[in-house]
């Protein structure tokens, strides 16, 4: 059922503002339209989440706390577990890994929690907002990084890692605090790839009050973001209240629905392939992971 639709969302424009050169210094608060050149209607119900017996499969217990996935524009599928730097390619179909990779050539101890990629190049962020870039590499081999760090923190709890082409910027969805004098939202910051920076104010900043999730009305943790290819809009999935949101580029919310339980369980990923088809990765909560798949449909 759906939640609702077309309810204002606030939008600080920043340097990653879809429209302005990446390098450009505005920060102003206020409600914007989109233009005509942005859909206002939803993308989301392109999607049937109410299918009660979708294709679903599991993945290696190797990922059983599965956060994150991101797909090239050929369709290859990455995920990424939880405390591990490895990177798993896995087939969309099946969910049987390809091959794996490690990010840096060391130990290293972090909560990952996000993975995108522009082009040839991958990212992971961590809960903490530390960006890792990098190759990838062959079958069980190191690959070195460049790490980013930002302003962010523990207590952001950064949950999501997308990339935005129409900006050139990552963006960091927090589950947690979304910053000093921004309470009552939860808050998505930019980082651009044009500076190697973040924004010192988030893009977007999704108001609680307006917000319904499966829980109860206010209720919103994002803990997945994805760029939809084919219309630009954003999809941010919450594991807590077990619901999807659509944003667009502008950052008015189109619609919001409930992400049924029974078939997912604890949904911490989402990206969307070439085809449209819509992937949700599910933490497998002390078991293996695994991914549902939603066909794009004819609206």
């Amino acid at each position: 059922m759906t939640i609702f639709s077309a309810l204002p969302i606030i939008l600080l424009l920043s340097a990653c503002q879809a429209g302005e050169p990446p390098d450009a210094e505005v920060a102003m608060t206020r409600n914007i339209s989109p233009p005509d050149s942005i859909p206002r209607s939803s993308w989301l119900s392109h999607y049937d989440l109410k299918e009660k017996n979708p294709l679903t499969f599991k993945v290696s217990n190797k990922l059983n706390e599965m956060s994150g996935l991101a797909a090239t524009a050929d369709g290859r599928l990455f995920a990424h577990d939880d405390e591990d730097p490895i990177v798993y390619v896995l087939s969309y179909t099946t969910g049987e890994i390809l091959k794996r990779f490690t990010v840096g050539s060391g130990f290293m101890e972090e909560d990952f929690e996000g993975i995108a990629v522009k082009k040839d190049t991958l990212f992971l962020v961590t809960s903490s907002g530390d960006l890792f870039a990098f190759q990838e590499t062959g079958d069980r081999e190191h690959a070195d990084f460049q790490l980013y760090r930002t302003f962010l923190s523990e207590k952001n709890d950064v949950e999501g890692l997308e990339y935005d082409p129409a900006t050139d910027c990552l963006l960091l969805a927090c589950k947690g605090d979304p910053g000093k004098g921004y309470g009552g939202y939860k808050a998505v910051y930019a980082f651009s790839l044009k500076t190697r920076t973040l924004q010192k104010d988030p893009r977007f900043l999704i108001p609680l009050k307006d917000a319904g999730g499966r829980k109860r009305k206010g209720s919103f943790s994002p803990s997945g973001i994805a760029f939809h290819p084919d219309s630009g809009t954003f999809f941010i999935i919450s594991a807590d209240d077990a619901s999807i949101m659509e944003i667009d580029q502008q950052g008015t919310i189109l619609d919001q629905e409930e992400i049924p339980v029974a078939t997912n369980s604890q949904p911490e990923g989402i990206v969307f392939l070439p085809d449209g088809s819509m992937l949700i990765a599910n933490d497998g909560q002390g078991g293996a992971g695994a991914i549902t798949v939603y066909p794009a449909r004819a609206p």
